[in-house]
């Protein structure tokens, strides 16, 4: 059993010794070696692992502490405890990484490419929650009417997509598209598309739709990826404008 109180090493880095202590401690949080609910080693333990002093110790553990990676509880029987990552957590940390990874239009619409298909034809063969369903209806009829009027429809076309991966009951397919959802104008720029290319992403959407519910994996798949082929081709031309 790894023994938690000699995880880490001292730090030698050009970086802040504080942000190098909170990389090591994140690290060990994410690959499961430092377990929810589980307890650091104490401060005194701490230093003398990372060879540096009490106080580049507690503004690591201050940082972790902010980022939610962990809860400080004080008193006698107090210390610093890892938290549970929710979905929520999960999330943040994921669009974070997106922000600062240099993420590009283009990757986003290349990682859509191999994930999204997948997706529903998965959802194609399995039962749907009607109410669900429904939401997805109503999400494509809000739509056309944004578009009538000329709005733009981003956020909403997003929506559907979000409904899908909310649909599949899986967590990773629900964090990934809202976190997708929520770096679209981070990423990709929000802009008005032609009347066209929105009618023909009504006109998928629809399609995507009427597929899972008659169950056919095949044309869910199909019109999926000629959807987000055809957005990535908008894209490239904004880009290029």
């Amino acid at each position: 059993m790894l023994d938690i109180m000699v995880l880490f090493k001292v730090v030698k880095s050009p970086t802040r010794l504080p942000e190098a202590i909170v990389r090591q401690i994140e690290n060990k949080i994410l690959l499961g070696q430092l377990k929810p609910d589980s307890m650091l080693p104490p401060e005194t333990k701490l230093m003398k692992q990372f060879g540096v002093s009490r106080n580049t110790v507690r503004e690591a553990l201050r940082m972790l502490e902010a980022s939610g990676m962990i809860k400080i509880k004080q008193g006698s029987r107090g210390g610093s405890l890892v938290t549970r990552l929710t979905n929520e957590f999960i999330g943040e940390f994921l669009l974070k990484a997106l922000r600062l990874s240099g993420v590009s239009g283009a990757n986003l619409y290349q990682f859509r490419l191999v994930l999204e298909p997948s997706m529903v034809e998965m959802l194609a063969k399995m039962y749907i929650d009607p109410e669900l369903l429904s939401e997805m209806g109503k999400n494509i009829e809000e739509v056309k009417e944004l578009s009538k009027a000329n709005e733009v429809t981003g956020y909403r076309n997003m929506d559907f997509h979000v409904l899908l991966a909310m649909a599949t009951g899986n967590p990773m397919f629900i964090i990934i598209l809202n976190t997708l959802r929520t770096c679209l104008d981070v990423i990709t720029p929000i802009v008005k598309i032609r009347p066209k290319t929105q009618n023909d992403t009504i006109g998928h959407h629809q399609k995507i739709l009427d597929a899972i519910k008659k169950q056919d994996p095949v044309k869910a798949r199909r019109q999926m990826h000629k959807h987000l082929v055809q957005l990535y081709e908008v894209l490239q031309k904004v880009d290029r404008s």
